[in-house]
This record gives C-alpha cells, sequence and structure tokens, in this order.
C-alpha cells in the first residue's frame, strides 16, 4: 500500500510525464514565433505577418509602414492561403523573384493612410483614386474598391488603430498592381 505522500509524489510525476508532449510542443510553436492573439492594430498585424519565414508582401509592407505613414492605416491583404502560396503568386506575376522596389511599390498600391476604408473616394499610397464603396453591393461586412472586394480582417480597439481587410471573390484579382 502507498501512503497519501507517495501517492502525491506518484501523481505528480504522472502529471509531468504526461503532460511533457504538451509542453515540448508549445515551447516549438512558441519558438517558431506563432502568435495566438489578435492584434489590435493594423501595424502590430503587419509585423506579426512580417515574422513569417516566406511573406515577401507582409516584410515589405512592415518596411513602407515604418518609413512612409504616420498614424493609422489599411493594408489590403492578397486573399491567398498562406505565405508560400502568396510568394509564389509574386513571382508568377513578376516571372521572377520581384526587386525589393517592385515590392514596396505592390505595397503602395493597396495601402491607405486611414484608418478604416469609407464609401467615396480614397487614395492609395501610390497616388490611385480608388472608389470605395461601403458596405459592397449584396456583401454585408465587406467593402468593394473598382472590381476588388474586401472584408474586415482585423478588429481594431480604437479608431485610429487602423485595419487590415483581405480580399475575396471569385475572380483572380487579389489586389491592386502598381501602375506601370
Amino acid at each position: 500500500m502507498c501512503s497519501p505522500s507517495h501517492s502525491f509524489v506518484l501523481g505528480i510525476l504522472a502529471g509531468l510525464v504526461l503532460g511533457m508532449p504538451l509542453l515540448l510542443v508549445g515551447g516549438y510553436l512558441w519558438q517558431a514565433g506563432l502568435d495566438l492573439r489578435s492584434p489590435s492594430s493594423s501595424r502590430e498585424w503587419i509585423k506579426l505577418c512580417a515574422r513569417g519565414r516566406e511573406d515577401i508582401f507582409c516584410k515589405a509592407a512592415q518596411s513602407v509602414v515604418a518609413r512612409e505613414v504616420s498614424g493609422p492605416v489599411v493594408l489590403l491583404y492578397p486573399g491567398v492561403t498562406g505565405d508560400r502560396d502568396l510568394t509564389a503568386t509574386l513571382i508568377v506575376w513578376k516571372g521572377r523573384y520581384p526587386s525589393p522596389e517592385e515590392l514596396d511599390a505592390l505595397v503602395w498600391a493597396n495601402l491607405f493612410a486611414a484608418a478604416e476604408l469609407k464609401t467615396g473616394q480614397m487614395r492609395s499610397l501610390d497616388g490611385q483614386v480608388r472608389r470605395v464603396r461601403c458596405p459592397a453591393p449584396d456583401q454585408r461586412g465587406s467593402c468593394q474598391l473598382g472590381p476588388l472586394k474586401v472584408q474586415r480582417h482585423t478588429r481594431p480597439r480604437s479608431a485610429n488603430d487602423g485595419a487590415i481587410y483581405v480580399s475575396f471573390g471569385p475572380d483572380n484579382q487579389r489586389g491592386f498592381l502598381p501602375p506601370r
């Protein structure tokens, strides 16, 4: 028979042995940079996205936002299934790996110095005027920018936090291309 103190020690050891795989997985995810919290601003979201190993679009966006814009920003993020797919799409777009200048131009075409999208005309950082309609026809909670439909992705705490919008729809247009 085990004494209560032996049972207590065995219980702790069993908990450690059974909990070790969870600790290892949790440690790996933390080390890999996975962050399960929801960023409160577009700048935080961009910074978190740029930590992805292959997300060259977010890395460029982080650089552009830090250099070019003070205050809130709206970023139109291409609705793709992941950073590898986005990078592959960008390589197809250019026929090669895009240069830093080409990536910056792509970000400028999809970035607005604003807290959110609003119905009317809005100018992206590349100077292009976009006609915006919020909500988009027959799409609650989304906006239409010319041919592009976007859905708000972030839920900022205040109006000055900016926003991330993800493009969606059956067409192949996933963002605006810079003028040539």
